[in-house]
Formats: structure tokens, sequence, C-alpha cells
């Protein structure tokens, strides 16, 4: 016989106390209505894991989730009346456990309950900002195993930081909790859904004032050299939108300073038509004009700041701009009308379509120009709209009727309320303004997949654009009105949409040399 087997089956039977517990657990089991054998097999578990702690000399109000862990874990040397029901070890431990916490039996930790405060005002922001009920009880057990994770490793929920969270999501995992978090029944490592919601819990705290923040953000000055300050120069004094400006940023540090180091002093017209000269060994004329732009840029905001010659921005060859080949891709008014049509105005977010498509539509606006418009944009009094979706080339256009009627109702009726000043938001939870054109242009594709039109080789959001622009040139519109409605501020533009005019290129076409073949 092993020294385990002496020792469990030499320890003293559980004292009186425990069986008084025994006795007030299965009364309250038998006021929940359970079957005889599930009672049979809890109350087995009870004592068996009562016979453990006993000769452990663990008391009842010692007992803690640590204790639950061993009891589950333990190599049971136990005698055999208590073996049969071993493989129901952990669901009727933490029963037991949950009946002690419940009873005031045992205390629940403090970082537990902290955690599980937390995670209840968490949720309840989440119900209250408009998130479903679904989406809400996805985020609760990502949080609760976070919660856990925490308690099991020393960390208490007000002691966040930055180690913490990136740990989380790779840790080894076998937590649960009773009566808190059950376990998953998956070894291994926690799921990677679990990341994001982990990573807004975390921030919830530091937003209520309750943790500073965890994330360790240094000031851009903090990575050194003189291109951190590019994208902001590019926002004062180019008038670049926060996102090209970040565009420009990422590039030059990704293609541009590999090329042309991080010394300015260092900079010369060979090293500058070197960088020009690799570039369009492998890129097409068309890609070559990105680069360019950058460079130029870049070496333009150096020399205002006095670290080179302001000859180098002249040294970038100048990309030579090849007519378009590809005449403007449009469809009839009838297609455009199907479009709008296929919204369905009795929701809120097809109240936010039909609105945004007939700004697309009718007054011919860009996606960007729809995800910038703000609630101050519109004037109701007078009704123009104040359209900026590029930066410094504001402009005031007429609001036509059937366009105002669809954003009011949108705004009255299907606009979430929010904090941002955006007119357009997301329908679902967070309630925030369109991240980027993009969402515009996949608002409009699902409306060609309702419409059943064909998209293939079509344009979204520029789709609309294209035909308004086409269907007045054909309608007797000059091109200087085109330009006007389409902001273009050279001509040269506007006159790619002329080639469309079949009609009219057929009159002013001259016949065949020779007669026809």
């Amino acid at each position: 016989m092993s020294d385990t087997q002496r020792k469990h089956d030499s320890a003293p039977a559980p004292g009186r106390r425990w069986n008084d517990i025994h006795s007030t657990y299965a009364a309250c089991l038998r006021g929940e209505g359970l079957s005889r054998s599930w009672l049979n097999a809890l109350m087995g578990t009870a004592r068996h894991m009562a016979h453990w702690l006993s000769s452990c000399g663990t008391d009842p109000e010692d007992v803690d989730a640590g204790c639950i862990a061993g009891f589950v874990a333990h190599d049971c040397a136990c005698p055999s009346e208590f073996r049969p029901c071993s493989h129901r070890r952990r669901r009727g431990a933490d029963r037991f456990f949950t009946y002690l916490a419940e009873a005031g039996l045992v205390e629940l930790p403090a970082s537990i309950v902290r955690g599980a405060e937390y995670v209840d005002a968490f949720t309840a922001s989440l119900s209250e900002r408009g998130y479903s009920r679904s989406t809400v009880s996805r985020h609760r057990r990502p949080c609760r195993h976070f919660i856990v994770w925490l308690h099991l490793s020393g960390l208490a929920p007000d002691r966040i930081d930055g180690g913490a969270v990136e740990r989380f999501p790779s840790h080894r995992c076998d937590c649960a909790f009773p009566g808190f978090l059950r376990p998953s029944g998956k070894p291994g490592g926690s799921s990677a859904s679990h990341r994001k919601p982990v990573l807004k819990f975390a921030d919830f705290p530091v937003g209520e004032g309750v943790i500073g923040s965890w994330r360790e953000e240094g000031p851009p000055a903090a990575r050194g050299g003189p291109a951190d300050g590019f994208p902001d120069w590019m926002r004062r004094h180019r008038g670049a939108s926060g996102r090209t400006a970040g565009n420009y940023g990422g590039y030059l540090r990704r293609a541009l300073l590999p090329e042309l180091g991080d010394d300015p002093a260092r900079y010369d017209v060979p090293a500058v038509r070197n960088f020009s000269a690799g570039q369009a060994r492998w890129r097409s004329s068309a890609d070559l004009a990105y680069p360019a732009k950058v460079a130029r840029a870049y070496l333009r905001y150096l020399a205002a700041a006095g670290l080179c010659g302001p000859e180098l921005a002249a040294a970038v060859p100048k990309v030579r701009r090849q007519p378009a080949a590809d005449l403007p891709k449009y469809v009839s008014e009838a297609e455009i009308d199907a479009l709008v049509g296929s919204c369905d105005t009795s929701a809120p977010a097809g109240l936010r379509d039909r609105a945004v498509m007939l700004l697309l539509a009718r007054l011919a606006l860009r996606a960007q120009d729809v995800v910038s418009l703000e609630l101050s944009d519109i004037d109701w009094n007078r009704a123009p709209v104040r359209v900026s979706g590029k930066p410094r080339q504001e402009a005031a256009l007429p609001l036509p009727q059937e366009v105002g009627d669809a954003l009011k109702d949108y705004i009255l009726k299907g606009r979430p309320r929010a904090d941002s000043r955006h007119v357009f938001l997301r329908a679902n939870a967070p309630h925030r303004a369109f991240a980027c054109s993009s969402s515009v242009s996949s608002l409009v594709r699902a409306a060609m997949k309702r419409a059943g039109m064909d998209a293939r080789g079509l344009p979204a959001a520029h789709l609309f654009r294209h035909s308004r622009a086409t269907g007045m040139l054909r309608g007797g519109a000059s091109p200087e009105a085109v330009a006007a409605l389409l902001r273009h501020r050279s001509m040269e533009s506007t006159a790619l949409y002329a080639r469309v005019d079949r009609p009219m290129l057929l009159e002013v076409a001259q016949p065949w040399i020779g007669g026809a073949p």
C-alpha cells in the first residue's frame, strides 16, 4: 500500500462542522428539485471533497479556488466509497464552493469581487452605448476570464498594465473560478477572439479614472529623427488630411528613408536621382507618381526646416501623366433610381443608406465628402450644404428637396444618439463615424446586390459621380457646368467625360479618307 493511500485511509473523518454543512447543502439541493441521481452525485462529490480537505488540514473557512483546483487534480487515493463519482469532480466541486460562498461560509478574494464589479459596470456601459444583448454576452466571458487570470497570476484588476494585457491572449489556460468562470474544456491558450473584448475592458477603468493609462504611448519625438515632424507639417502647411499625412509618413519610413538614409545632411542630387531611378525599374508609369510626390514633399519640408538645400526637391523627376485610356463607367438614371429604391427605409440603416446614395447621385459627391459631412455643414434655413471632402477645397452646394428630406428622415428617425458631429454613423455599436471612404463603397456594393445589378467592372461610390456627369453632358449641359458640380480645378479632368458622349462625337467625327472599307 502506498504512503498516500495510508495517509487518506488513516485520515480522520470530516468533523461535525463539515457534517452540518453537508446537511444544509443537501437541503438546498433538494429545494432545487434535482433528480435523485444528480443529487446523489453532487453530495458524493461534496463528501469526497470534505474528506480530502480534512486530510489536508483545511477548515471550511479556508477553502478557496486553489483548494478546488487541488482537489480536482489530486491523485486520488481516498477510500473507495468516494471514487465512483470522481469523473464529476470539477462540476460538483464548483457547485459546492459556490454554495459555500453564497452561504457566507467562505470569503471571495477581493480581486475577484472588484473584478466582478468592473465586469458588471463595463457590460452595463456597453448596453447603454447601444450594443446588442448577444454582443454584450460575447464580451462578458472574456472579461471574466481576464479577471480570473489576473487573480491566479497574483495581479489586482486595478493594477492592469500593458504587459498583462499582452500576455493574456497567449497564456497556457487552465483558468476557472467557481460561480464566476466555468472551465472552458479546451486545453491550451485562451481564444484569440478574447483579445479585442479584453482590450476594450482594460481601457474601461482608465476611462473611469480608476487606474492610469496602461498603454505605453510615447511622444513621436521619442523615436528620433527629422522625419517625425513631417506628417504634422503636411497637415499644417500643405492642408493634407490626417489620413493623407499618415500615409505619407508611413511610406516615407517604409520606402524612402531606407534608400536615402536618416541624415538629411548627406542628401545630394545623385542620391535623389538614384532613388527615383530605382523606383522606375519595377513600377509602372502610373505608380511612379506617388513615390515622387512623397519624396518631393519631404524634401520641401526639410528645406523649410533648414536641413537641406531647396534645390533637392527640384531634383525629383516629374512623372508624365498619360491620359486615361479607359472611358468612365456609368449607368442609366433608371439604374441609379433602382439603387436608391433598394434601401429599406423601415430600418435605421436603410434610412442612412438612402440619404447617402441620394447625396452621391444628385450632388455627385465623392465618398470622402460623405464621410466628412458634419451636422453643422447643413444649413436648413437657406438649404446649402458645405462639402469639404478634400482639405482647403470647401464648396457650398444647393441641397435638393429630395436629398434634404432623406437627410431629415435619417437624422430624426434613424441616426443613433452619439457624441459624434458627423452626419452618418455606423448602424451597429459602437456608433461612430465611418472609418474611411471604403465604408461608403461597401454600402453601395450591398445596394447593387439588392438591386440585382451586375457590378463586375463598375466602380462603387464613384459610379454615381460618373453617371451624373455623363447624364448632364448628354442632356446638353456645358463642360463648365459639369466642372462646377464636380468641383474640378482643371477642365482637363472634366474633358474626360466628353469622350463618353458618343452622339456628340459622331457629329464632329470626320469621314474616313478613301471611304468606308
